[in-house]
């Protein structure tokens, strides 16, 4: 069963509960963040552990496909029960998620931009700009707003695939112009996926981003739910991340070619 955290009588904030609990999480494949086969299962696992563990929780990972994942999350059974979780990450902050879970403080900021491949002339500065393009998306990712809100009115023209090494094989082959992406998991996949080896240095990141976005774990939106984001964001703060950005000492500069 599920034990929420006490509550310091003269403290807002959640003091450590005097009792192991364990958090059901689950998450997906979507290094550097989270990853199985990355020491630690990714950068944000190894953050989202730390803070429970300051609050004396432990917290089970389990890795899923995305849409599992939400899936799971939005069964009506209990949370911690069968294959409902108490929580999910590493989930973007934007306004349907702001709906759809309570939000933690931001465990990871990175750019979300464009990526290119050699001898394409690309450049943007507005979405107008990337109407005459096809443009790789990862499927059941969100990105900006005004970006989805052009998708659907068909302004823009979408390419969805399952994960990012895809849309890279997709966009050097040249079946797309350009792929949405995450800065640091570009980063990754070039730096660790054999099948990059010949070309990783022929992708660009566009330096005009289409957003700065924020990682976050997303509980339920009830009072249980409640009481565990506040303790998971009382162990993030005991943290002392600089700028809210935990996993800032684990990724070294990025060597990635702009233009």
């Amino acid at each position: 069963m599920l034990c929420p955290p006490a509550r310091s009588a003269t403290n807002t904030l959640p003091a450590p509960i005097n009792h192991a609990t364990t958090i059901d999480l689950q998450t997906t494949e979507f290094p550097p963040y989270s990853s199985e086969s990355l020491p630690g299962q990714g950068i944000a696992s190894i953050i989202v552990r730390a803070a429970f563990a300051h609050e004396n929780m432990a917290a089970h990972i389990i890795f899923r496909p995305w849409q599992r994942s939400l899936q799971n999350f939005n069964t009506n059974i209990a949370p911690g029960t069968g294959h409902r979780p108490d929580a999910i990450f590493p989930v973007y902050d934007d306004t349907q998620n702001k709906r759809r879970f309570l939000l933690s403080r931001a465990i990871v900021r990175s750019a979300v931009g464009f990526v290119y491949y050699r001898g394409a002339k690309f450049d943007w500065q507005t979405l107008d700009d990337l109407t005459d393009l096809t443009i790789g998306t990862v499927r059941g990712y969100t990105t900006r707003e005004d970006f989805d809100q052009y998708v659907q009115q068909e302004k823009l023209h979408v390419v969805e695939t399952h994960d990012d090494a895809t849309l890279l094989r997709l966009l050097s082959a040249g079946r797309v112009d350009v792929a949405v992406m995450d800065q640091q998991v570009m980063r990754h996949i070039l730096d660790t996926n054999q099948d990059f080896d010949q070309n990783r240095r022929w992708f660009y990141f566009h330096p005009t981003i289409l957003e700065n976005k924020t990682l976050h774990v997303g509980f339920h939106r009830t009072p249980e739910g409640k009481m565990l984001r506040d303790a998971f964001d009382h162990g993030l703060r005991a943290l002392q991340c600089p700028d809210d950005n935990c996993p800032a000492q684990y990724i070294p500069n990025a060597n990635l070619n702009t233009q």
